[in-house]
């Protein structure tokens, strides 16, 4: 399949300075640019790193990832066939960029170790449709943690509920924190697999 895989760390590292790099060069004598071209000079900049690195996977082979899984809003998911890992597609519904992404997945990785993404490679057509493929370990014999369930274990963490499915420690705002994005496995303990997250 792919060369290998990355950590997200890494590879964002990577990406944003190849990325301030592009900027510059395509600022020119402007002033500056705009969001918009931001974005996609960040997007075609992971397109072609990803290439470099061997991390990119043909659309037409997404099928060897293994076998698809209930998805959400952002990810296509793919459980692996022998079961022990979650790959995750993501369309950027809810991240302006690949880079913006990433900073969102690694304050998920140091906030939530146990439920870790590693970044598998890419996927898609190029340029704006540059799809980071995730990997998460998949836990097994779990239910749905109970909104009582995931206060406490927020409270645990230092973050209060500031709103539904919503908490805070007054530097991250973490939410989505419904019962399907937190797992309980048959020992009580709680795995975040999903959330959202904001600077404050």
């Amino acid at each position: 399949m792919l060369a290998k895989n990355c950590q997200i760390e890494v590879y964002a590292g990577k990406l944003r300075r190849r990325s301030e790099e592009n900027c510059r060069h395509a600022q020119g004598d402007r002033t500056s640019l705009s969001d918009f071209e931001v974005i996609d000079i960040v997007n075609a900049s992971a397109f072609s790193l990803a290439k470099e690195m061997g991390l990119w996977l043909n659309f037409h082979d997404i099928a060897k990832l293994g076998v698809p899984f209930p998805s959400g809003v952002e990810n296509e998911v793919y459980l692996s066939k022998d079961g022990n890992t979650v790959y995750k597609i993501n369309n950027l519904m809810l991240s302006p960029s690949v880079l913006d992404l990433l900073d969102r997945l690694i304050l998920h990785n140091s906030i939530f170790p146990q439920t870790r993404y590693e970044l598998y490679g890419f996927t898609g057509f190029g340029g704006n449709s540059t799809y980071p493929i995730l990997s998460q370990d998949y836990i097994k014999d779990v239910t749905f943690s109970s909104p009582l369930e995931i206060k406490c274990y927020m409270e645990s963490l230092g973050f209060l509920e500031t709103g539904e499915a919503r908490f805070s420690n007054g530097d991250i705002e973490i939410s989505d924190l419904y019962p399907r994005n937190v797992l309980k496995d048959i020992n009580g303990d709680i795995y975040v697999i999903d959330a959202n997250y904001k600077i404050l």
